[in-house]
């Protein structure tokens, strides 16, 4: 060693001076470039220690050359070794760099924060001043209901007398009664609202008097499967124009929930329709259409919807209207077959930052750039089916997604797609996850290249019937028969559940043969909603609620300017669903210029027809 240090000191000066420095600047490339793969765990772990290993032994190989070179001054060879390590380093520093950018922006697609904002409204025609009571939410958990408001009531010093109630639905009856000034209430309460028969014009009756905003840390569920094995995903579709996927807005536009079998390449895809009448979970399992959960926040939408499968998601995916134009864009647009709508006068829509609508579809084979894209995947007015269609629309979209994702090369595309989608993007997936979809996009690319039908994409459709609801409106009411025959597909890709073996099979050589839809299934339970007896004989009444036996209420209104026994009034609106209804109350009028059989001034229950009355006589 003490004379390889003494013949070392004999050599050129120069040429030592870029040998060490390139050796040097090797070994700290070399560190890079280990690092960078050993974070891409599961990912072509063969290749990965392959490439290690070859990079080692260049190191080692140029270490033994180069002082022998350089020893023996052979600087001609020496030289060449320089250059050669030199362009390894090169190449070293530059993959580790798009190893480490491309691994941020996988990393960066689950946001750990979320930005929640409450905003104190009232009716516009009340002053700022002149707000004395105010409503929140009465569950002390509700961050935008009742915990930011209580920060902002204190950091204020304001005086307002608090009214505590039991929901949104609640506040806003009673401010617009007047019962109350002013209410907290989520940001994105236009949005959520706006659609309900009584605040149509919401934006418009009512005014922010101010916001209130705060950073929390992500409250979301983790999923200790592996993507190597069956797993569910939900993806929400996010109705806000906002660029920020951290801020809590937006209803759910669309929501597709996808069970996928990494082993056969097999996905079950259940598109449900934004308008479905189903408990929520965030609202003490009070129904709502299912898009106010989404609205509300993603745990609220996933916990909703695993109540109404009977299972838990793995794995969800938030992405709002930017995230999907600046994918499809970013991927150079996708293929789809857009369907002849049924309006033509209704296939322009309002583009992602919801101002003009400037965005025109036309049927047939095209390349969709992403305001296309986004345009197709929302419209619903444009089809008699309404959101039937629409949910197909979707279910398109996204198998051109897939098909287009399969055309991806190189680590140059990949890297352009994840910047441009990552501020409108959010999961829950780790990244180890997102890393782990790498061999399952490897099998369905090597299966693509024997079959074309490689991945089996199996659809499903909800059947059921539209129902208008006070206060909600129109509604999507589901057969159960539908959901379950969904449930159980679901679950057979999952491999919770054994596939039912079909043991006959027809069919017409004169007729052109369809396969079955999943959940094309006509139920024949039906919810039902109360009709208004106001008007008509309390015999009516009676007679309606034979087969519902629900508790009914009479108050005597002792008049002579009405028609005996007709009601007069009832408690609840026209509309109400009959399911969420224990008791009613009516006011029936009894005339004192007629002939009336004995009765009682006080509340009576009964549900059973009353004796038969003599011929209604006109005051």
């Amino acid at each position: 060693m003490k004379n390889l240090f003494i013949n070392l000191k004999r050599t050129n000066k120069p040429f030592r001076y870029i040998f060490f420095t390139v050796l040097f600047s090797y070994i700290v490339s070399l560190g890079f470039v280990i690092k960078g793969l050993l974070l891409l765990t599961g990912i072509e772990t063969f290749l990965r220690v392959i490439a290690i290993a070859i990079l080692v032994l260049i190191l080692i190989f140029y270490l033994i050359s180069g002082l022998v070179f350089l020893i023996l001054k052979k600087h001609k060879l020496l030289l060449s070794f320089i250059i050669l390590v030199f362009v390894f380093t090169t190449i070293n520093l530059g993959s580790s760099y798009l190893i480490y950018k491309t691994y941020q922006y996988i990393d960066d697609l689950s946001k750990e924060t979320v930005i929640y904002t409450t905003n104190l409204i009232a009716l516009i025609d009340l002053k700022k001043e002149n707000i004395k009571t105010i409503g929140l939410i009465g569950e002390e958990n509700d961050i935008e209901g009742y915990i930011l408001p209580m920060e902002y009531i204190e950091a204020n010093s304001l005086n307002y007398e608090i009214e505590l109630r039991d929901d949104y639905l609640e506040l806003l009856e009673e401010l617009y009664s007047g019962d109350l000034d002013a209410i907290f209430i989520t940001e994105n309460y236009v949005a959520i609202f706006d659609h309900f028969e009584d605040y149509e014009d919401i934006d418009k009756e009512t005014y922010v008097v101010d916001s209130y905003s705060k950073e929390y840390e992500k409250e979301d569920f983790t999923s200790n499967r592996s993507v190597t094995e069956p797993f569910s995903l939900l993806l929400i579709g996010i109705d806000s124009p906002h660029e920020n996927i951290r801020k809590n807005t937006g209803n759910g536009d669309s929501l597709m929930l996808i069970t996928f079998n990494p082993k056969t390449l097999s996905a079950t895809i259940f598109g449900i329709p934004r308008d479905t009448f189903v408990p929520i979970s965030c609202y003490g399992n009070k129904p709502n259409k299912i898009n106010a959960a989404a609205g509300h926040s993603t745990k609220c939408v996933i916990e909703t919807i695993q109540n109404l499968v009977g299972f838990d998601i793995d794995y969800n995916v938030k992405m709002n209207f930017k995230g999907l134009v600046a994918l499809v864009d970013a991927m150079g647009g996708i293929d789809v077959e857009v369907p002849v709508p049924d309006i033509p006068s209704e296939y322009c829509l309002e583009d992602s930052d919801r101002i003009y609508r400037n965005v025109c579809l036309e049927p047939g084979f095209q390349t969709l750039d992403g305001e296309h894209a986004l345009a197709l995947a929302r419209v619903r007015k444009a089809f008699i089916t309404s959101d039937f269609r629409r949910v197909q629309n979707q279910q398109l979209v996204l198998e051109a997604i897939v098909q287009k994702a399969k055309t991806i090369r190189n680590v140059g595309d990949l890297q352009k797609i994840l910047e441009t989608i990552s501020n409108n993007m959010d999961t829950n997936m780790a990244t180890r996850d997102i890393l782990g979809l790498y061999n399952v996009g490897k099998s369905i690319l090597t299966q693509s290249n024997m079959d074309d039908e490689a991945l089996n994409l199996q659809k499903t459709q909800l059947v059921g019937y539209d129902l208008t609801v006070r206060p909600f409106g129109y509604t999507f009411q589901f057969y159960q028969e539908s959901l379950d025959e969904i449930v159980e597909a679901l679950l057979v890709t999952l491999g919770k559940k054994e596939p039912t073996i079909i043991k006959e099979f027809s069919f017409s050589i004169n007729e052109e043969y369809e396969s079955k839809i999943i959940g094309k299934t006509t139920g024949t339970k039906k919810n039902e909603t109360l009709p208004s007896f106001v008007g008509d004989h309390v015999s009516q009444l009676d007679s309606w609620n034979n087969s519902r036996n629900i508790r009914i209420n009479k108050t005597d209104y002792i008049s002579n300017e009405c028609t005996n026994d007709i009601i007069l009034d009832q408690s609840l609106a026209q509309g109400t669903l009959v399911s969420s209804i224990s008791a009613l109350t009516v006011s029936v009028c009894r005339n004192q210029g007629v002939y009336q059989p004995p009765t009682t001034t006080t509340t009576t229950t009964t549900t059973t027809k009353p004796p038969d009355l003599p011929e209604e006589i006109m005051p």
